[in-house]
């Protein structure tokens, strides 16, 4: 089983910004399901920015991000963002704009 963006051709990378509030536990179980997300269904093409709002706030403004933890698709496009722990993984790939096939590609 594979994923592949709605709108975009497989092979593709994918930008994700994570915006954590330190080590808040909810923070660190969505940087821990992130990775394993991008290790289990995007087979290395992902590139994972995390941003902790306590030390830099301003990019999360500028981003409009209000609540840890966020998750922000930047790439490829629509942006779309996604807030929680991520623990439900299904929800997150749709939610992100992704969906399984089955064909092996």
């Amino acid at each position: 089983m594979s994923i592949q963006s709605d709108d975009q051709g497989k092979g593709e990378g994918f930008v994700f910004q994570l915006f954590v509030a330190g080590d808040e536990p909810h923070s660190k179980t969505a940087k821990d399901n992130l990775r394993e997300i991008c290790e289990s269904h995007f087979e290395g093409r992902c590139k994972i920015q995390i941003v902790d709002v306590f030390a830099s706030f301003e990019i999360a403004l500028e981003n409009g991000i209000i609540l840890t933890p966020a998750l922000v698709k930047v790439s490829p496009r629509p942006r779309t963002s996604i807030f929680g722990n991520l623990s439900d993984t299904k929800a997150v790939l749709k939610a992100l704009g992704f969906r399984e096939t089955n064909n092996g590609c």
